[in-house]
């Protein structure tokens, strides 16, 4: 699994701030904007601008909140290794919808577009096997009957290959039950049979994953939901482009949740959580 993250990541050290889209800020250390590693070789194309493919679904799935979650993390900049998170990558990145990118190239990592190395230096220092050997980025389509899982090592679930390659291939955080669970329910509804559904993104929301931990006073879900919420609105609003009025409205309708919430007050943050269902 490989992936591209565009949103906001936090240093312990002396920050600098940069706007996204005109109204998100990126902090990234210091340090990190002196790394010319940090950053895309020239010539490199990592997102699919142009007819991507549909994103198909079991029939029957049931998008409950599990697979939105899944779905967002999915798409988000936080579960992959800090080098992936600069330059923008994501599990969709490659596997765009589930299926493949074939854009996708990183010179010096990709021989040919739809192609990159996992194992080169450039994702994680100690990891490099010497040996540059781009494979194809495979689907994700019907991965849930597709075990075992690797090409140099095997894994016989997708969960174990999961961590591995978050973990492992990306020096991303070991992803937490919670994480790695609704991810894998996400990747195991990726269909390509002919009974498969097409999810129309336009229909899709987070929104409502806020209201649990609102609802149960779990700040540090809370939380982890709204760097994520924010993030794909920063996101959104890149590849949309146009007004980025309502995409505006709604990172400020979201901080002030948070806001409330960590003062104590849920009851507040939770109107203003309607407020917020309400105006999309």
């Amino acid at each position: 699994m490989a992936g591209r993250h565009k949103g906001i990541f936090h240093a312990r050290t002396a920050t600098c701030t940069f706007v996204l889209s005109a109204f998100l800020t990126l902090q990234l250390s210091g340090s990190a904007l002196a790394d010319e590693q940090s950053w895309l070789p020239p010539g490199s194309a990592t997102e699919m601008r142009r007819n991507p493919p549909a994103e198909l679904i079991r029939s029957g799935t049931v998008q409950d909140d599990k697979w939105q979650f899944g779905r967002l993390l999915f798409r988000s900049p936080s579960i992959l290794g800090e080098k992936a998170v600069r330059i923008g990558l994501s599990c969709n990145s490659c596997h765009t919808n589930g299926h493949v990118n074939s854009d996708f190239f990183i010179s010096g990592l990709s021989d040919r577009p739809g192609r990159v190395d996992v194992t080169h230096r450039f994702w994680q220092a100690g990891f490099d096997d010497g040996v540059s050997n781009p494979l194809d980025i495979p689907s994700l389509r019907g991965s849930r009957d597709n075990a075992p899982y690797g090409s140099a090592k095997i894994f016989p679930n997708l969960a174990s290959f999961t961590n591995h390659v978050i973990v492992t291939e990306f020096a991303g955080p070991k992803p937490s039950k919670r994480i790695l669970e609704a991810l894998i329910v996400y990747m195991e509804s990726l269909d390509s049979g002919g009974s498969a559904q097409e999810v129309n993104a336009s229909e899709i929301s987070y929104l409502p994953l806020l209201l649990s931990p609102l609802e149960t006073k779990n700040l540090e879900e809370l939380d982890e939901l709204y760097e994520l919420i924010r993030s794909d609105y920063g996101r959104r609003a890149a590849k949309e482009g146009g007004s980025i009025e309502n995409f505006r409205r709604n990172v400020v309708m979201l901080g002030e949740i948070r806001k409330k919430a960590a003062a104590g007050d849920f009851a507040a943050a939770i109107t203003g959580y309607q407020n917020l269902v309400e105006a999309q």
